[in-house]
């Protein structure tokens, strides 16, 4: 019984020197063109350790004995987008592609342990949605974030700036709250709980390029982006419609007046109607 106790000890300690760590995949969203780094959670790579990267069942990158080694699958998609940091094990991806989004794996192997990462990585079109609206009336801004939970913070931002002009921390307060010093949209915005944004009352002004954030804890910022556009108020249609008939009465005026004229001067010279 004690050999049997012994043994099982023996074996438990070796399996937990000697087997794998393995967390679930970590899912990242980003817009074409950014980067995004994927992390080993490694302070420094030792040199007995062996690193691999894998891109679906491609290997794009390695260390093994301190030596860093980038490599590209057959149609080029990694060309001048890898940077591996020779220290941590740490994959940075530069100026994305909507083709780069898929399955990331990393595994370091030492003479103790193995550690198992991966990543979900979703590329999305740089492409902002279009929002026509006419001026003075409101333009709605509705995402396809689909997994908002309830502490996260939900931040919309207009053309290049980084401070938010309307943004709701749920993890503080359900109230949105919004920037009072930006005067182009005081008193003008809705933002609700479902993180839709409301402009109303639009101006030319408005138009532009609108930046949805939405951060969480223990996961990857999701973006979003809309361009918005305002025309000019045009004229209502029943106006329109009465401008075209009364200058189709008005043309209809003017050619009778011209034919009783044209009569009246046929008949001063003795010319008969052949009508």
């Amino acid at each position: 019984m004690g050999k049997a106790y012994f043994m099982f000890l023996v074996l438990l300690s070796v399996e937990g020197v000697f087997g794998a760590e393995a967390d679930p995949p970590k899912t990242i969203e980003l817009a074409e063109g950014d980067s995004v780094k994927l992390e080993t959670c490694v302070t420094k790579i030792q040199r007995d350790d062996e690193l691999e990267w894998k891109f679906g069942p491609h290997v794009i990158a390695t260390i093994k004995a301190n030596n860093a080694l980038l490599y590209d699958t057959d149609d080029a998609l990694f060309k001048d987008k890898l940077h591996l940091d020779d220290q941590t094990g740490d994959l940075t991806i530069k100026n994305t592609r909507v083709k780069l989004s898929g399955r990331y794996e990393v595994k370091i192997v030492n003479i103790t342990h193995t550690i198992h990462k991966s990543y979900i990585v979703t590329v999305l079109d740089a492409i902002p949605k279009k929002v026509p609206v006419t001026e003075g009336e409101s333009a709605i801004l509705k995402h396809d974030i689909a997994d908002i939970e309830i502490y996260d913070v939900i931040m919309w931002m207009f053309e290049d700036e980084e401070t938010s002009i309307a943004q709701i921390n749920k993890k503080t307060t359900k109230t949105p709250s919004y920037d009072e010093t930006d005067d182009r949209f005081r008193g003008r915005l809705d933002l609700n709980q479902t993180g839709y944004l409301t402009i109303t009352n639009t101006k030319s002004t408005d138009a532009g390029l609108y930046k949805l954030k939405v951060t969480g804890q223990n996961k990857a910022a999701k973006y979003r982006k809309y361009r918005v556009t305002v025309s000019e108020t045009g004229m209502p249609t029943g106006v329109i419609v009465g401008i075209c008939v009364g200058v189709a009465a008005l043309f209809v005026l003017v050619v009778g007046i011209w034919y009783r004229k044209q009569r009246q001067q046929d008949e001063g010279n003795g010319i008969q109607d052949p009508l």
